[in-house]
């Protein structure tokens, strides 16, 4: 039976979300074939290990049980779980992993710098790697990378928190001079809708920056839509095998759908499904499925979702966010989410492939991948050190 970690909570914004999809993920896996070991990394970056983690209730006060609870990490020497010592003359305990699902969102996990130590550790994972969860993390580098692929995106301009603090008046220019109202201030490096807002004049400029720049010392900001749809298509593979699932379309209340709508439409509570026909996640959005678009938009949100995940170098499985301009009809890529929320199971199980089928293709997707690595050659053998001797100290230049 393989031995699977699970990788959920974190030091971001995020936190509370990447908790129910971490937990919905393994209360979906299969536990005939795989031995789950849920592992939580709580908001002040502390390490716990254990099926006690499984009960949705510890979360709300964790602190006042968070002494009973095992500890462990994840080291870049051991390609497994290394538990920490309890006692004063106890031993750390080494379990060994076959793969790790990081059900992560945001800073800190969804970014590439979990990605770059399960890499150390010689650890398969079902995320992109470090290169694709990085510029799928930071919208500006997104957008760029984007544009170099001739990939249709909303007109955007961006600027840094300490411009904004030393001159304000400076960027409120550049902005109005790139764009026009209404605009979408973001934090560059925030999911889940976290940190944006609307603004549709000068002062609502300004709030929505001196919102932005409490969660990122990178801003963005982007032309908004006045009349238009949001489109959501899901990819699944690695390089150049990709699927693409079914176009929805969220529906919503509001001009863009806020952190509440996407994950508290269920009474206002954030707990995780048990099934997939619990609500809980991101499937509890109220959505159309399949979108309310033509096939020509369905097939160029389809053709897109799979550019941009070979572009931006994705793998495993993502969901790709889309803006379709009703008053001409163009399409426009809004972001990739190189973790969405609940994994996207909602989506593919339009395809008849049901959440505990798509976790054995993530699995499958960690272990080719992984094998793939093991064909480079990361060593080389030179004679540098001897020739160099006494003048070491010197250095060399390249």
């Amino acid at each position: 039976m393989k031995k699977v970690g699970v990788i959920f909570g974190g030091v971001t914004c995020e936190h509370d979300v990447s908790i129910v999809t971490g937990i919905q993920l393994i209360e979906n896996i299969d536990k005939s074939k795989y031995e789950v070991y849920p592992i939580y990394i709580h908001s002040d970056g502390e390490w716990y290990v254990g099926d006690k983690l499984l009960d949705q209730k510890i979360y709300k006060e964790f602190d006042k049980i968070k002494n009973t609870l095992d500890r462990g990490y994840i080291a870049p020497t051991k390609p497994g779980i290394i538990m920490q010592a309890k006692g004063l003359f106890s031993k750390e305990n080494f379990i060994k992993l076959d793969v790790v699902i990081p059900a992560m969102h945001g800073m800190n996990g969804e970014n590439g710098s979990l990605q770059g130590l399960l890499d150390l550790a010689d650890l398969p994972y079902t995320s992109s790697g470090v290169l694709g969860a990085a510029v799928g993390m930071d919208k500006i580098m997104m957008k760029k990378v984007f544009d170099a692929f001739d990939i249709p995106n909303l007109t955007y301009t961006h600027f840094l928190r300490g411009e904004w603090e030393t001159s304000n008046d400076e960027v409120i220019k550049k902005v109005e001079e790139k764009l026009r109202y209404p605009m979408f201030v973001k934090p560059a490096n925030l999911g889940s809708s976290i940190g944006i807002s609307k603004a549709t004049d000068r002062e609502k400029l300004i709030e929505a920056i001196n919102v932005a720049v409490a969660y990122d010392e990178r801003i963005i900001v982007e032309n908004g839509v006045e009349d238009l749809k949001e489109v959501n298509c899901s990819a699944l593979g690695r390089g150049e095998k990709v699927e693409v699932s079914v176009c929805e379309q969220p529906v919503s209340w509001k001009e863009f759908l806020t952190f509440d709508e996407k994950y508290l439409r269920n009474g206002g509570k954030k707990g995780g499904a048990k099934n997939s026909g619990e609500a809980g996640g991101m499937e509890n959005m109220t959505r159309k499925v399949p979108a309310d678009i033509t096939p020509e938009q369905t097939a160029e949100v389809k053709r897109l979702t799979a550019e941009v995940f070979t572009a931006l170098n994705s793998k495993g499985v993502v969901r790709i966010d889309f803006i379709i301009d009703n008053s001409d009809g163009k399409v426009y890529v809004n972001e990739i989410n190189t973790i969405p929320g609940s994994f996207a199971f909602y989506l593919w199980e339009h395809d008849n492939i049901k959440y505990p089928e798509l976790i054995d293709r993530l699995i499958a997707i960690a272990e080719e991948e992984h094998a793939e690595k093991k064909k480079n050659t990361y060593t080389y053998n030179s004679n540098i050190i001897e020739s160099v001797g006494a003048s070491l100290k010197s250095g060399i230049r390249k």
